[in-house]
């Protein structure tokens, strides 16, 4: 039988391996749909998918008891399934994708500060050094050696405000949990699914075109029809969004949110060897090195 950090452990490379394959999924889908759309699909199907398991495992409902209570559901849903995903989709407008892939990844370390500052836990010497051996990682792989990094303020900043939005998700899973123990992750990720749903819908109506009247994109119908869509749909929806949000929760329970949090680092070098894979880019002697230094930078927040 495995520990349970060992079972956090496998839960969390498990759905790291899996996100850092969504945005070559993405990207297969961008041609088709807008960001807000395929954001609203997949989001749309996950909910399905754990309401229908809700119904076949027979899982305890929440009731509502208080606002108080309600708040924390709601503040997930609209921090972990709405604005973390339109800060990040918005950002890659006004700066580029190895910018975005970067700052994005610094998000370990906001929740690092975030924790110590709510709970006073002081962040270890390990989980510092970790942070910085990852980030020189990521830094090779996303720049393969050509120091061309250039500063896009309004984008830039939207990305580190991505990463702040998901520390802010963390910490509200962490009080969730100690609210509602006993309470079966599928029936808390249900919960927090539906307002994701509420708060995203308003968007994709916009940026769809609806809210102007105009219906061309919902009459598509033909878009539907390419297996490839269908395909990447049902796995950022099934898999990226059902399953691997219920597997993230359990690892952060499991091993701790600082300790889980530090896998966000190989997301970056997981979607660079994804897409070396799944669209043809060449992989280099620097993402070798760098995805090196980040597992390095990963063992070593562990430490702490």
């Amino acid at each position: 039988m495995l520990s349970n950090p060992a079972k956090g452990h496998l839960l969390a490379i498990f759905t790291i391996l899996v996100w850092g394959v969504t945005f070559s999924s993405t990207k297969i889908l961008l041609p088709d749909f807008a960001p807000t759309e395929i954001l609203f699909i997949r989001f749309f199907i996950a909910y399905v998918f754990l309401s229908l398991l809700c119904v076949k495992l027979h899982t305890q409902r929440i009731t509502f008891v208080s606002f108080s209570n309600e708040i924390l559901f709601i503040l997930a849903g609209l921090s972990g399934g709405c604005l973390y995903f339109l800060a990040e989709n918005v950002a890659l407008l006004y700066t580029t994708a190895s910018n975005a892939s970067l700052l994005v990844a610094i998000n370990p370390f906001f929740t690092g500060l975030l924790f110590a500052f709510v709970y006073g836990k002081k962040l270890s010497r390990f989980f510092i050094l970790g942070f910085f051996v990852s980030f020189v990682g990521i830094f090779l792989v996303i720049f393969q050696g050509e120091l061309s990094l250039q500063i896009y303020p309004i984008g830039d900043l939207l990305c580190i405000l991505a990463g702040i939005i998901w520390s802010v998700y963390t910490l509200v899973l962490e009080m969730i949990f100690a609210r509602f123990k006993g309470i079966s992750h599928l029936v808390i990720l249900k919960r927090i699914f539906f307002y994701g749903l509420l708060f995203t819908l308003p968007f994709t109506l916009y940026q769809s075109g609806i809210l102007q009247g105009d219906f061309h994109t919902l009459q598509d119908f033909t878009r539907y029809t390419k297996v490839s869509n269908l395909a990447n749909l049902f796995f950022l929806g099934l898999i990226a969004s059902g399953l691997c949000y219920l597997s993230w929760n359990a690892s952060l329970k499991l091993l701790g949110s600082l300790k889980a949090s530090a896998y966000i680092y190989s997301v970056p070098v997981i979607g660079v060897i994804a897409a070396c894979v799944s669209l043809g880019e060449v992989l280099s002697v620097y993402i070798i090195i760098g995805g090196i230094l980040t597992l390095l930078g990963l063992f070593l927040s562990q430490r702490g």
